[in-house]
């Protein structure tokens, strides 16, 4: 894959291992154990060594301050494994802690005992979540257009709301999303009970990913409170992208989920006042073919759309709720074999599907399963 490829579409461990298996060991409650759940049976499989290289140099600089750093990866013509990276003498090492069958790694079912069997064999006080794949937001898996929600394992994705009960309760501090478009209302609110930060992008995310030689350090320093911590992870996301990418090309949000319930009251109070709107003057963030008129941004869209009294109570709960959000001049994607440059000229960090940019009966129809719709237009 070429540069501009996108994500679109712990504490010792001595246990004998078993094909399909592993022997559970009493450990001590960790500070944090972070998973990272890698669907790369898809066009990304080249990315997998080079970010788990970037991990083991972070880890080899001491970043797990006795954390668990585990990694879930599911490749081409291999069975899905779970490794722990160690270090061993000053180098890290993968570990592999358990094989799985070669199934679906998107079904609901294999994602929940991925997260059931971190739980349970690596304990800790804090626990994160890192979805890296290809993903397109809250739009639907389709035979008609390559789309991927999450995740694509040989062509097989899931659905949000999959995700959303694939994912336990309760048990994840913070989720990161290392896959394209997860930054957008509808998402972050289907999740809204799985964990208490969200960090994700907006718009398509380079091949590269995450820069995680510099956010694994980041992840288990226990030195900042978990919300400074998650900025921080932003930060050096957008400094990656400014220093790496020529042009720049990059957008990051980090949103506090207690204040999703919050701001789908205000945005469904807000649209009562609310009238028609010139699509075409909002700011969106896809023009991939296929993609057009699906992302886009909220508070631009909501600015245009309601009266002003209305719109600044909306205004006040967005900036409660959206920590921080950053994004560089200008972000980039594929259309057909080309990469493309469109500028950023508003973001607040999450985007937002307009009822009607898009006339197909379907995809409508689907829409208005999700939780996001049902709280604000129902």
């Amino acid at each position: 894959m070429v540069v501009h490829t996108f994500r679109s579409f712990i504490i010792s461990l001595t246990a004998a291992l078993f094909l399909g298996a592993c022997q559970k060991v009493d450990l001590p409650v960790c500070d944090r154990t972070v998973l990272v759940y890698m669907v790369a049976s898809n066009s990304l499989k080249s990315y997998v060594p080079k970010n788990i290289e970037e991990i083991k140099r972070a880890v080899e600089k001491g970043a797990l301050n006795g954390g668990n750093m585990l990694l879930y990866i599911d490749q081409y013509n291999s069975q899905p494994v779970l490794e722990r990276i160690s270090l061993k003498n000053g180098v890290a090492e993968e570990i592999v802690i358990k094989t799985y069958e070669d199934d679906d790694s998107v079904s609901p079912e294999v994602m929940r005992t991925v997260i059931d069997d971190v739980v349970e064999l690596y304990p800790a006080a804090s626990y994160g979540l890192i979805l890296w794949s290809h993903a397109n937001g809250w739009y639907p898996t389709s035979t008609t257009v390559k789309a991927r929600s999450f995740g694509s394992d040989e062509g097989a994705s899931m659905n949000i709301p999959q995700l959303a009960e694939a994912i336990p309760d309760g048990i994840f501090d913070f989720i990161i999303c290392d896959a394209c478009y997860m930054g957008c209302v509808e998402v972050a609110y289907e999740l809204r009970h799985d964990c208490r930060y969200y960090i994700s992008s907006p718009a398509p995310v380079m091949g590269k990913g995450f820069p995680y030689e510099e956010i694994v350090p980041e992840l288990f320093f226990a030195e900042s409170s978990l919300e400074a911590t998650m900025i921080e992870v932003c930060r050096e996301y957008m400094r990656f992208y400014y220093q790496n990418y020529n042009p720049p090309c990059g957008t990051i949000s980090l949103v506090d989920m207690n204040g999703m319930e919050a701001l789908a009251s205000e945005v469904k109070s807000a649209l009562q006042s609310g009238y028609a709107v010139d699509r075409s003057s909002i700011q969106q963030f896809s023009h991939e073919r296929g993609y057009e008129n699906l992302f886009f941004d909220l508070d631009d869209y909501l600015q245009t759309a309601v009266d002003a009294s209305s719109y600044e109570y909306f205004s006040d709960c967005l900036k409660r709720t959206i920590i921080y959000a950053d994004a560089t001049d200008m972000y980039g994607c594929m259309v057909g074999i080309s990469f493309q440059e469109y500028p950023v000229e508003h973001y607040c960090g999450l985007t937002s599907y307009i009822q009607g940019a898009r006339n197909e009966t379907w995809l409508n129809a689907y829409y208005r399963t999700l939780s996001w719709y049902k709280a604000v237009y129902e």
